[in-house]
This record gives C-alpha cells, sequence and structure tokens, in this order.
C-alpha cells in the first residue's frame, strides 16, 4: 500500500512530497521530495533507520522515530512535514484511511 501527502507546511514556502511504501502492512519506507535544508536532513535521519515499523511508530509509550528525528533534523518546532510523513506512514501501512488533514491558521 501507498500513503503520500502533499505538505504546504505555510509560510516558509518549503513544499515537500511525503511517499511511505510498505508490502506487507508493517514495515514501511519513506520517501522525500523537497527544497528544505532541513527537511532534506529529517529525511536522511529516517532513511538511516528505514524500514520503520508502523506499530512501533503509532506505540504512544515508545519513542517515535519520525517525529524524533525531525527533531534530530532541525525541523521547525511547527513544522508539519514530520506528522505528516506519520500520517502517510500509517495510511501505506493500513493502520488507517487516505484523508486530508487541514489546519487554518489566521490573525488578527
Amino acid at each position: 500500500m501507498i500513503g503520500e501527502a502533499d505538505i504546504r507546511p505555510g509560510i516558509c514556502g518549503f513544499r515537500t512530497q511525503a511517499r511511505a511504501e510498505s508490502s506487507d502492512g508493517r514495515t514501511v519506507d519513506i520517501a522525500f521530495e523537497t527544497d528544505c535544508d532541513n527537511v532534506l536532513r529529517f529525511a536522511a535521519l529516517l532513511e538511516e533507520q528505514s524500514p520503520l515499523d508502523a506499530y512501533n511508530e503509532i506505540n504512544p509509550r515508545a519513542e517515535n522515530t519520525i517525529l524524533a528525528a525531525g527533531r534530530k533534523g532541525m525541523c521547525c518546532t511547527d513544522c508539519i512535514v514530520p506528522a505528516s510523513a506519520l500520517k502517510a506512514l500509517r495510511v501505506a501501512a493500513e493502520l488507517a484511511f487516505a484523508k486530508d488533514a487541514v489546519v487554518e491558521i489566521s490573525g488578527g
């Protein structure tokens, strides 16, 4: 199964494409296309740990590899790329249906 995410994180303008793929419903590889140096570092860290165990990634008692790589890769603290990659992983492992997640930010 494949899970894809077209990620537009906001004011930074760095668009990212994430593609998660699993052939067994448990182990998942994730690939990224982006112009963001922070996301490139994040992607390299994930690649070193691939394939990811989807069940470990959704376990609330375990350290989440994806979110930890986001921190180590120096993604901005409010960057939605790591969380979006986790959503794509869930779809690839058939642990969630593909459905858009929307965050609308406004100011006054």
